[in-house]
């Protein structure tokens, strides 16, 4: 019998778990599926009709609905990985007897989960947007591919550096869950850096979120501009957390198997 490689073994262990985790978070739930996809679409409508109520202004040569949709779906998907992250080695702590699973496996699982949930959730705004005959055209998609792709990059590393930090510091957990739920709000999702008074845009923009939210809206949309996007910075927050996370869990990783 051939002995199986070490990427067999993950590809294995990975299935199962993505198996195992769809099955827990949708399966056991009415309407599980419909939520998971339609989370950030449901903010999409209550944001657009406070806009419509609020002001009849629009945002020249933008469809404000896709605006809308382009930011909140890749901002649930970010802010999906990361809190998904926080709970996934305690959610799976039993299946660590079993050699061939490894801490880290449940963070990839979750992470490709969301990915997939995020896919499904731009599958069905896609289709309500061509129904709709919304301006849906991209105006660079390469460059949207690879804003979204970093930008879920960018979760990962957060979520990795505070799983493994929240294994044995439970404040740490509770402080990141705490920095999250403002995020919404001062993310520009709702409106631009460029929008904002001088004196907002400096602060704001320390938001690491705001650059990656700045530059999908740039290469979707023609009439807006990513001058505010500084990729240095995103560099910055999405390797140093992920070498970090991926230093601090070499270190602690049978640690984590054995915390109970």
């Amino acid at each position: 019998m051939r002995k199986r490689t070490s990427l067999t073994i993950f590809t294995s262990v990975v299935r199962a778990l993505f198996l195992r985790e769809i099955q827990t978070r949708f399966g056991s739930k009415s309407m599980g599926y419909f939520w998971a996809v339609f989370d950030a679409m449901f903010m999409v409508l209550v944001f657009a009709g406070l806009k419509s109520a609020i002001s009849e202004k629009s945002m020249s040569g933008v469809d404000f609905p896709v605006f809308l949709a382009s930011g909140f779906l890749a901002f649930y998907l970010w802010k999906n990985i990361v809190s998904k992250s926080l709970g996934a080695f305690s959610a799976n702590q039993a299946l660590f007897n079993y050699v061939q699973v490894k801490p880290i496996d449940t963070l990839i699982t979750r992470f490709l989960i969301e990915i997939l949930v995020s896919s499904l959730a731009t599958s069905v705004f896609l289709l309500i947007g061509v129904y709709f005959e919304f301006q849906i055209a991209v105006y660079d998609f390469n460059m949207v591919i690879f804003a979204i792709a970093w930008f879920a990059l960018f979760g990962f590393s957060i979520g990795l550096f505070s799983a493994v930090v929240g294994t044995f510091y439970e404040n740490f957990t509770k402080i990141v869950t705490i920095v999250l739920s403002p995020m919404l709000f001062i993310s520009a999702l709702m409106y631009t850096a460029d929008s904002l008074p001088i004196a907002l845009r400096e602060i704001i923009l320390y938001n690491p979120v705001v650059h990656f939210i700045e530059m999908i809206h740039g290469y979707y949309f023609s009439a807006l501009t990513t001058q505010y996007v500084d990729y240095e910075y995103m560099f910055y927050w999405t390797f140093i957390p992920l070498f970090l996370g991926l230093y601090f869990y070499k270190k602690a990783e049978k640690k984590i198997i054995a915390s109970r």
